[in-house]
């Protein structure tokens, strides 16, 4: 699976089990930090970096993330 998959299916689980609409992710090239963003997930426009929709270039500029924020491992 590729890495924007991966970061669609991490945002989506923590929507999904928090309620915010965004989350918070480090985005890493080769082992080194390249920026914090957060992440949201429309439906109709798909994955939402910083308010906007992602280009082109920052797909594939995507190697590796690491979320900020996690859910909640028990829910009340």
């Amino acid at each position: 699976m590729c890495v924007a998959e991966d970061l669609t299916r991490v945002v989506q689980e923590y929507q999904r089990r928090t309620g915010e609409e965004t989350m918070l992710i480090v985005v890493e090239d080769e082992g080194r930090v390249t920026g914090i963003h957060s992440v949201g997930f429309e439906p109709h426009f798909g994955l939402l970096v910083d308010g906007r929709q992602p280009s082109v270039l920052w797909y594939q500029q995507l190697q590796g993330f690491h979320p900020l924020q996690t859910p909640p491992s028990v829910l009340h």
